[in-house]
């Protein structure tokens, strides 16, 4: 089953990067769908707008935000309020804007596309389902290079984002991450992408992720990160055999930041369960202490959330190069529901404390990641929660770290840097005519959302 959501401001269920099975939506979910669609319905017709054009505004997010509260029994104001949110903002697209307004400087660690060009195939078009009127190739179009530079640099707030990839270099080869973001930087005429290298230590010499590609990742493509799945193979990052060779050669060639996949297993069965799992980050930040290692997706495990990760970080509380990602384990707990957003970052906040846990949205999978920017300034850790968990505040000072100068400071990112806007013409020309970035989002998401969708993508 999955939710006929591609009108709403965001998906209200699982969207998978195809890493991961997604699980169908819950009782909560389905139930904040119909009960959107109502509000939304009676909104619009005050405003003299139709649903959709109502749901393109920040009062349509600040409508959906208002649901999930309901739904999920929590309070939309006072000092219990986890997603305050005021009537007056879900009625007002101008009020709701002020909500929102609030500037960040938002580094995105964790971006994805599709080469068109290079897997052109219509077993890739089930990717984007939600439109079965179109074609194969225009499906496919949706997980293009440029749509998702428009989904990013343009419909958000994001200033700076990394372009990722996966260890096989399918379906974004590590030479189209380098020309994505020189596409990006060339279109706003500034720096505002970055791109890593991929490795798989166990991949024969050759391949273009082997261990063998790495100096012309870095020399030639401009690489300025290392990433790396142990979940793909079967291997420990601290295994002195396969991964120290690895990350002597990152070192070699000036590389300080390594990322890795824990969690959300990123093939099925028991054993990717066991290898993404957080247990080899001790002894490998132990015998590197130069290197900077960044779990991405905070080791998060559907149903079971971070515990073995917050687990293994506060065995090495007197370590300070390990860091937390919250690509998608952000977004699947907003999802489930706000206060276990809360628990998480609280939880994260507590381990790490905020200069150690770093922005990422694993777009263009999810669409826009505007939606998860908007919820991320909105979300608050009540008092109550601080008291009863030991959680610090998620005040401004720590919203900042994490959406972008954590990121920076990892990344040597100048965020003072004067950075255009990507001026793109007619893409440009026509968010304005339409109403700004809110208007020309597409309100969709472009991973699997059903089992047997994910399933398609291993039995291709």
């Amino acid at each position: 089953m999955t939710l006929p959501d591609d009108e709403l401001p965001f998906p209200l269920s699982d969207v998978s990067n195809g890493e991961w099975c997604p699980r169908p939506p819950s009782p909560a979910q389905v139930a904040a769908y119909h009960r959107l669609i109502e509000e939304a319905d009676r909104r619009a017709a005050r405003l003299g707008l139709s649903r959709r054009q109502f749901l393109r505004t920040a009062a349509g997010t600040a409508t959906a935000f208002m649901v999930l509260n309901e739904v999920h029994g929590l309070a939309a104001s006072g000092d219990a309020a986890v997603l305050p949110v005021t009537a007056e903002q879900c009625d007002d697209p101008q009020a709701a804007r002020e909500l929102f307004s609030k500037d960040y400087f938002v580094v995105d660690v964790q971006l994805h596309h599709v080469d068109l060009e290079r897997y052109n195939t219509p077993l890739l078009a089930f990717l984007r389902f939600l439109e079965p009127q179109l074609s194969a190739d225009e499906r496919l179009q949706h997980l293009s290079q440029l749509n998702m530079v428009k989904e990013v640099f343009v419909d958000s707030d994001t200033a700076v984002g990394v372009i990722s990839g996966v260890p096989n270099g399918v379906p974004l080869p590590v030479d189209t991450m380098a020309q994505t973001r020189d596409l990006v930087n060339a279109l706003a005429g500034s720096p505002r992408a970055l791109s890593q290298a991929m490795c798989d230590p166990r991949t024969p010499p050759g391949s273009q992720t082997a261990l063998d590609s790495l100096e012309r990742q870095v020399r030639e493509l401009g690489a300025v990160a290392l990433k790396c799945y142990t979940g793909n193979g079967a291997w420990w990052l601290d295994d002195e055999q396969v991964a120290y060779p690895m990350l002597e050669e990152a070192t070699r060639l000036g590389l300080r930041v390594v990322n890795v996949h824990k969690g959300l297993p990123s093939l099925l069965g028991e054993m990717a369960e066991t290898y993404v799992q957080s247990r080899d980050l001790p002894k490998v930040s132990y015998d590197w202490p130069r290197l900077e290692f960044v779990a991405y997706h905070s080791g998060y495990f559907q149903g079971v959330g971070i515990g073995e990760f917050l687990g293994v970080v506060n065995s090495i509380r007197g370590r300070r190069n390990v860091h937390a990602e919250i690509g998608s384990a952000f977004a699947l707990a907003f999802l489930e529901s706000p206060a276990s957003a809360a628990h998480l970052v609280g939880s994260l906040l507590k381990a790490l404390g905020p200069e150690r846990i770093v922005w990422g949205t694993d777009s263009i999978w999810w669409g826009s990641p505007q939606w998860q920017i908007q919820a991320f300034k909105t979300l608050t850790i009540p008092p109550a929660m601080q008291e009863e968990f030991g959680y610090p505040a998620l005040d401004e000072h720590a919203k900042r770290r994490i959406l972008g100068l954590n990121a920076a400071r990892l990344y040597r990112i100048q965020p003072s840097e004067r950075r255009c806007a990507i001026d793109a013409d007619r893409l440009s020309a026509a968010r304005q005519a339409l109403g700004g970035p809110e208007a020309t989002r597409s309100l969709l998401a472009y991973g699997p959302r059903t089992r047997r969708d994910f399933l398609r993508i291993w039995n291709a």
